[in-house]
């Protein structure tokens, strides 16, 4: 990509988050926390104070258990290839000052800065977390500039300065702006046919319109783009194939006889578009794309020949701004009206494009990621970021017992399971080790295989549990990257052999447990055990004990396999 075309990928990503008063710099600010630093979007707006005397700190985040905060400064240029030299770096340097001690956060607020940032400062009780220790632990420098010689320079000198300073120029950040950009709707020109003229209204200004028509089944499914699923780029989730739902649709679908009472019961389709055009009973419609009903209209398509110039469906179609957050905001709310769980709401966020587009990149058709039911992703192995949640909960959060429980992992959990650590290299680590896992199934005792479900979570934090006892095993998991996929064969093998082991040392637990409750006249339930917090924490420890035994006598046991680069 050319400097002009990073720049204005990113120059469309960070548009939604112009809002309000924020500045140009403060969107591009919310986007890198969002996006990048992977925070929680309803706490982005109360981590920005970038206005006139915010000392040069534009957001500050605090990680309560590391006792680390993290400064931000972000600049907007207005040009492509603009340079950033190295004021601004250094204000941000400067700014660090500010958080070395109690008193000297007491200075920062003694002279006189902006109400947002001071009223950050105690909302998040900054002085009172650097009495305790916090300390700042990280500058972070948001651009669509690019580094000149002197920023460059500059940044060269701080090498190994504490804090250190990251630099996110638009080198940086334009690729992931390009992995996060949002699906484009189909270019098509579409003009649909309702049975009376429908009901048009402005919803926001002279961007947003609305128009609410009965429009027959038979143009719907003539529509381009359902074949290949293209039309349904923005929805949260595709085919979900003959669900209890699908197959009574299907039935009614079947039924002439129901056809005209259709649009009574079937909530019907939203369709957005850059430009909306009614004239009598026609919707002209310039770039479309099917945010809600997808299932109902792949129904439909596939049972053509049942259709009638009786059954008609109710259509929504939405005029939108698409570099706006109020195409995102329609997809959310009307899917959230349905049968739509949080993994499906999450699949069109910044975070899973990024990862899904980063796998793409990194392994192509040899490894994918799926991030929506019913995706259909071309790769000899795919990783569904479900079972990526899990066992990023059981490996990295090393709490397993968490892991089993899917309804959280999308929802209260979601960016403390997908922090900005997860990248393309872990998810192939985590696929590599999962199949690993799956591989001991027969190692297990029998009432444990049948309840591998939930066992193979706790495994997976086991076998990373011997990992972290040699350095080389540490590495591995903090960057898979330096392994994976040179050294596939070597580390798998490595994995085989802890996981037998593991498998083994667990088997050895239970039946002590079970022969100690039984002393007591007990019983011991081995499938919950996997469950719980204390009885994983009490099995890791049997199974640490045995690889520590079995290391003293032979050095080489614990994962020893050097890195590729």
């Amino acid at each position: 990509m050319t400097v002009q075309q990073e720049y204005d990928v990113v120059e469309d990503e960070i548009r939604p988050q112009q809002i309000g008063d924020r500045t140009e710099s403060a969107a591009l600010l919310a986007w890198f926390l969002e996006s990048v630093w992977r925070m929680d979007p309803t706490g982005i707006a109360d981590a920005i104070c970038d206005k006139r005397g915010d000392k040069g700190i534009d957001a500050l985040d605090v990680d309560d258990d590391l006792g680390e905060i993290t400064i931000f400064q972000a600049k907007h240029r207005k040009k492509a290839g603009a340079d950033q030299g190295d004021v601004d770096l250094k204000a941000l340097v400067g700014a660090a000052a500010y958080f070395q001690t109690p008193e000297t956060v007491d200075g920062l607020l003694r002279s006189k800065p902006n109400d947002e940032l001071a009223n950050l400062i105690t909302r998040l009780e900054i002085r009172d977390k650097v009495a305790e220790g916090a300390h700042a632990a990280r500058l972070v420098f948001v651009t669509n500039g690019v580094l000149d010689p002197s920023g460059k320079s500059y940044v060269d000198t701080l090498e190994g300065h504490e804090p250190p300073l990251e630099v996110w120029d638009l080198s940086r950040i334009a690729p992931i702006a390009r992995r996060t950009k949002r699906p484009e709707l189909r270019p098509d020109k579409v003009t649909l046919h309702a049975v009376a003229p429908p009901t048009t209204t402005t919803l926001d200004g002279d961007s947003a319109k609305l128009a609410v028509a009965l429009i027959p089944a038979r143009e719907l499914v003539a529509l381009n783009g359902i074949a290949d699923l293209s039309l349904f780029d923005r929805n949260v989730r595709l085919s979900l194939g003959r669900t209890r739902i699908n197959k009574e649709l299907e039935k009614t679908v079947k039924q002439g006889d129901e056809h005209a009472l259709f649009p009574a019961y079937h909530n019907g389709l939203t369709i957005l578009t850059h430009a909306l055009t009614v004239q009598g009973n026609e919707l002209r419609l310039d770039g479309i794309s099917v945010v809600n009903g997808c299932q109902s209209l792949l129904t439909l398509y596939g049972n053509q020949a049942s259709l009638t110039d009786e059954l008609r469906v109710l259509v929504k179609v939405v005029q939108v701004d698409t570099h706006s957050a109020l195409p995102d905001l329609i997809t959310y709310r009307t899917n959230n009206q349905n049968s739509v769980d949080m993994r499906d709401q999450r699949s069109t966020d910044p975070i899973q494009r990024s990862l899904q587009a980063q796998v793409e990149e990194r392994f192509g058709n040899n490894f994918g990621y799926s991030v929506r039911r019913g995706e259909s992703v071309t790769a000899t192995k795919v990783l569904s970021n479900e079972t990526a949640a899990q066992l990023i909960t059981a490996v990295y959060l090393r709490e397993p017992w968490k892991a089993v429980r899917k309804v959280v992992l999308f929802d209260d959990d979601y960016r403390r399971i997908f922090s900005r650590n997860v990248d393309a290299d872990r998810l192939y680590f985590l696929n590599l080790l999962n199949e690993v896992i799956e591989g001991t199934r027969g190692r297990l005792r029998q009432d444990l295989q049948a309840s591998f479900a939930s066992v193979r979570l706790s495994l997976a934090h086991l076998v990373a549990e011997v990992l972290r006892e040699s350095d080389l095993g540490k590495q591995l998991l903090e960057t898979p990257g330096r392994w994976l996929p040179a050294l596939d064969g070597a580390v798998r093998d490595a994995l085989n052999a802890l996981a037998s082991d593991v498998a083994d040392s667990v088997n050895v637990h239970i039946e002590t447990q079970e022969a100690r409750h039984a002393e007591d006249g007990a019983l011991y339930d081995p499938k919950v055990a996997f469950k719980s917090q204390s009885e994983v924490r009490a099995v890791a420890g049997t199974v640490v004990q045995s690889a520590r035994v079995l290391a003293r006598r032979d050095p080489p046991y614990f994962f020893a396999v050097a890195p590729a680069n």
